[in-house]
């Protein structure tokens, strides 16, 4: 089994970014750039990664705990209008990035988009779930994404039967769930069809509560094959 590790990236300075790319460009199939936290964003060094890593590369325009960003929406636009026609993966909140989202789909932009959902607070109930992900696919995203705190052991069951139900359909997903009950959502989402499983190499480089490193993982994945 070949499981989609992603490497998430969250760092001031673009020569750490680069060097944490090289060192590890060869033990994950992805990577994942925030690039609102970045110093001096330019579009020569997103034109570096992109021909670095293709469609392996995921870079997200929000920040942590959806907090507002430090660039304008303007400055966000021009950045998707440089991306478009490449290979790379662009993940946008239907919430708080909605602007950026019709930005693309009334200009008909060939983007690869990840249309996610984030709730730091809560799992919804199954209904407002199916609400939002009707909300997503009027994006026609490549990969749908939901990503929500888990506060009880039920919600992690929900999700993971949520994801159940959207591969059925064939439709290619992301489903996780957030702190220490959704830990479980990283494991067995990995190995029931999550196109993408967020794993830093150090705890201390996590992005979302409940993520798991990658060696931490690959043991869990080790054990179940035995």
């Amino acid at each position: 089994m070949k499981i989609p590790f992603c490497l998430p990236i969250i760092k001031n300075r673009k020569t750490d970014i680069f060097k944490i790319i090289q060192e590890n460009i060869h033990s994950y199939p992805y990577f994942e750039v925030w690039l609102d936290y970045i110093d001096d964003i330019n579009k020569v060094f997103i034109k570096k990664l992109v021909r670095l890593l293709k469609g392996r590369m995921i870079f997200v325009l929000r920040r942590k705990n959806l907090e507002k960003t430090h660039m304008s929406l303007k400055q966000k636009t021009d950045l998707i209008l440089f991306l478009k026609n490449s290979q790379s993966l662009l993940d946008l909140d239907i919430i708080t990035q909605k602007e950026e989202l019709n930005f693309i789909q009334n200009r008909s932009l060939k983007i690869n988009v990840i249309a996610s959902y984030h709730n730091y607070k809560e799992t919804p109930d199954n209904g407002k779930l199916k609400e939002i992900i009707d909300t997503i696919k009027l994006y026609k995203p490549q990969i749908l994404k939901i990503s929500t705190m888990c506060n009880c052991r039920q919600d992690a069951l929900r999700l993971l039967q949520l994801l159940l139900e959207l591969k059925s359909k064939n439709l290619k997903c992301v489903v996780l769930g957030m702190g220490e009950f959704g830990v479980i959502t990283r494991i067995f989402g990995t190995l029931w069809g999550n196109e993408i499983i967020f794993a830093p190499a150090i705890l201390t480089e996590k992005s979302a509560e409940g993520q798991l490193t990658k060696n931490q993982l690959q043991t869990i994945f080790r054990e179940f094959r035995r």
